[in-house]
């Protein structure tokens, strides 16, 4: 197991999985009565399950209050009933995308996982992907070929899936990524609020970009966007991460604007403005990693520069000049080489 500051990355081990195909071009879902093999493929899904564990796009849910359908026969899911479970559920998401001709056919991935001590259900959407392959035809003792379109691939190992769920069989937690398409004329998510019937709830992302953006707004008022007071506030922002890859947004505050109680205050009201009234925001480990990497600077003059979060505050190695007619010079220091790319 690893472990970044308490952010652990454990093995998932499938336990049992199904897949269905769901293309309302053929009319009527195909729906297996038996699950997959443990055989190679195994390692295709794990992987792409990692992978969307630590997307940025993911979102935290929770089940609407009151008689819901998938969360009360939730436990179905994960015994003897595993496969009658994933046909149920296949059926009224094929309805809705029946009825909703914009959402993208696609094969359904089922499967019952364990990470860390707990159990969990997942459902990957496999939306379909056009490619080009070639056609081999023997014609007359002469062979032939030409290129041909395949429209139901999937994703492969280094792409991404583009919606899926994750639901703590214990907790009835979910995780939740998915994508707006046309509803009843107008955009909208289908998953949490057709299938799932899911409290609303932001992304990961879009919840480290309110108060990323909201402080941008505040850096602009006061510093006339400085760029390097920029920098600060994302390194305040990983500097008050907790071990729960939360942040406390008071202290955010405190830390990213300590020179101006003004400030402080004009931050959380950005944030309020915005429709963010939480006193925490939860990241994942994908945006903790990413505010580890450099911070790109780009210059009136067309100079580009990417230079490691860390050092920015490191006088020995990198100096901000601001120069009496008000313009700026940023001076690199002791360098032993440099490369050209």
């Amino acid at each position: 197991m690893i472990e970044i500051r308490g952010i652990k990355m454990s093995e998932i081990i499938i336990e049992k999985s199904i897949l269905h195909i769901l293309d309302p071009n053929a009319g009527v879902p195909v729906l297996s009565a038996k699950g997959l093999p443990q055989d190679e493929s195994q390692e295709f899904f794990t992987k792409h399950i990692e992978r969307l564990w630590k997307d940025s796009e993911l979102k935290e849910c929770e089940f609407d209050e009151g008689e819901n359908p998938v969360r009360d026969v939730l436990d179905q899911s994960s015994g003897e009933h595993f496969a009658a479970f994933s046909q149920q559920l296949s059926e009224v998401l094929f309805s809705i995308m029946s009825a909703n001709v914009d959402i993208p056919a696609a094969d359904v991935y089922f499967a019952v996982f364990r990470k860390d001590q707990g159990r969990y259900l997942g459902i990957l959407k496999l939306n379909y992907k056009e490619a080009y392959t070639h056609s081999l035809v023997n014609m007359d003792e002469a062979s032939s070929t030409s290129v041909i379109k395949y429209r139901t691939l999937f994703a492969g190992e280094s792409q991404k899936i583009d919606e899926c769920v994750f639901i703590d069989l214990s907790s009835k937690k979910l995780w939740i990524k998915e994508r707006k398409y046309e509803i009843n004329g107008q955009k909208d998510f289908y998953l949490s609020s057709l299938l799932l019937r899911t409290c609303p709830a932001r992304s990961y992302k879009e919840q480290y970009k309110l108060v990323e953006k909201s402080a941008e707004q505040v850096v602009k008022k006061f510093y006339s966007g400085d760029s390097l007071k920029q920098a600060e506030v994302k390194m305040a922002i990983k500097n008050n991460v907790d071990e729960n890859l939360e942040i406390d947004v008071e202290e955010l505050s405190k830390a990213a604007f300590a020179d101006s109680p003004d400030m402080q205050r004009q931050y959380r009201e950005e944030l309020s403005q915005k429709g963010f009234t939480e006193k925490k925001i939860k990241i994942n480990q994908q945006i903790y990693e990413d505010l580890e990497k450099n911070h790109k600077l780009i210059t009136d003059i067309g100079i580009k520069m990417e230079i490691p979060t860390a050092l920015l505050k490191d006088p020995s190695k990198v100096e901000f000049i601001v120069n009496r007619d008000g313009t700026m010079s940023i001076l690199i220091k002791n360098v032993n080489e440099v490369k050209s790319r």
